[in-house]
């Protein structure tokens, strides 16, 4: 290093200038990060008072991949490089392949070839040496515009970059200022992920920001707003890369055609997302809970009494008074819906119902009910009557359960209707007290 009178000062290694013909050496960037974890020094960084880069190119690459916010530098007397430009033949010139990738190939770049016509080449190219010929870095859209009105060298600085990672922000920030659409945009967020991925690498091991904070970084840098955002307008870029090649009229190709125009627009992620959003999972989707009828003969799939058959008798909210077959008629259990099914055949009727329950209990003759017979054509048939119909030819414990069941299910207003004709002088008390009684013999029986 050249030996300068040495004065000593800290400064933020990011806010130092690089001049275009300063070239890194990736070897003794390495060596440097290496004795930087051994004894914590980096070797000299010399620029001049207006913060221009002189000596420690090597040092100065890897402080800033060390993640160093400040570093000593010395000052040297202000001795501004020349910045070398070079007139290069535009025949030489390639696009850079991620160029295309992320902009596209058919710009148009017509009024820029006719202000170029009119008032000469205004800004110089920046390209990155590939063998014998050079990759553009800024001027993709110039240097079509000049192949378009002819010009056959344009000014240009040849700039080596340390690292792929280091061509490509260059190339991206070379369009920061660009109107993009909005598979532009996401297109970058992706390049940049990349490239923070393979600098991450380079850190050996040291933290960096955390990924929703570098994500939301990006998208906010690419103009997409936030991380959530960036990630449904990948989505979308995702699905029109692969219904590209969709035969025409399908399906497919149609939703590649919307999602293309959606796409094309500079805002508006939401409505194109809306084209690919996943549907939610069939098992998250409401059912309508299955409730059995009153008097349905059910099957038992859990608790005490699974794998038998039972008559559900009275509805209650979640589940049901039930009769379980085989077991004494007045006996009653209390089965939650859900540990009940449906039986496979078809139920039967009411009447069907109680007339086999009559055969069942050994009494013949005509049924009897609490509700009036219906004449013949003068009414609904008795099958399409409420299905609380009690069986008063039946004794004992078993018409008590019948009756008490056909209260319960009386309005508060034909309770009273009905206690009134037992007994005119009840008060309100009296009537509170037969219904807590009768409720609790009901829950008594079915437990």
């Amino acid at each position: 290093m050249t030996q300068i009178a040495r004065n000593l000062k800290g400064w933020n290694p990011y806010e130092i200038t690089i001049p275009d013909n300063f070239s890194v050496d990736e070897n003794i960037v390495l060596k440097v990060i290496t004795g930087f974890q051994a004894d914590g020094i980096i070797p000299d960084i010399v620029i001049n008072n207006s913060g221009e880069l002189i000596e420690g190119i090597e040092s100065l690459e890897a402080a800033k991949r060390l993640e160093q916010q400040m570093v000593m530098v010395v000052i040297a007397p202000s001795t501004k490089p020349q910045i070398s430009i070079e007139w290069i033949p535009i025949e030489l010139l390639d696009p850079h392949p991620i160029n295309s990738q992320i902009y596209g190939e058919n710009e148009d770049v017509t009024a820029l070839a006719e202000s170029i016509a009119k008032n000469g080449l205004q800004e110089i190219f920046t390209l990155s040496p590939n063998g014998n010929r050079f990759r553009v870095i800024h001027g993709h859209r110039r240097r079509l515009a000049c192949q378009k009105v002819g010009i056959k060298t344009v000014p240009s600085i040849v700039k080596n970059f340390s690292t792929t990672e280091d061509e490509l922000a260059a190339l991206l920030s070379g369009n920061e200022y660009r109107e993009k659409s909005i598979e532009q945009k996401s297109r970058e967020y992706l390049v940049w992920l990349e490239i923070e991925k393979e600098r991450a690498k380079s850190r050996q091991g040291r933290p960096g920001e955390g990924e929703g904070t570098v994500r939301d970084i990006i998208a906010k840098r690419v103009g997409l707003g936030s991380g959530v955002n960036a990630e449904h307008a990948m989505a979308c870029v995702k699905a029109l890369d692969e219904t590209a090649d969709a035969p025409l009229g399908s399906v497919r190709h149609k939703q590649h055609e919307q999602l293309k125009q959606l796409l094309s627009r500079t805002r508006g992620v939401d409505t194109a997302y809306k084209l690919v959003k996943p549907e939610p999972p069939s098992n998250q989707t409401s059912q309508q809970r299955w409730i059995p009828k009153e008097f349905e003969r059910v099957k038992i799939i859990n608790g005490p009494h699974k794998g038998k058959n039972a008559t559900v008798r009275v509805i209650t909210g979640i589940s049901a008074v039930c009769h379980i077959e085989g077991e004494s008629e007045h006996k009653r259990h209390q089965v939650a819906f859900n540990q009940m099914e449906a039986l496979p055949t078809q139920p039967t009727s009411v009447t069907q119902e109680l007339n086999q329950k009559q055969k069942e209990m050994g009494l013949g003759g005509r049924r009897s009910q609490l509700l009036p017979e219906v004449s013949r054509n003068e009414g609904p048939p008795v099958e399409q009557q409420s299905s609380s119909i009690t069986n008063l030819n039946t004794t004992g414990d078993v018409l008590v359960t019948e009756v008490a069941i056909t209260l319960l299910k009386l309005s508060s207003k034909q309770m009273y209707e009905v206690m009134c004709k037992v007994e005119p002088q009840l008060s309100a008390a009296h009537l509170e007290a037969i219904w807590k009684a009768l409720e609790k013999s009901l829950a008594h029986k079915a437990a």
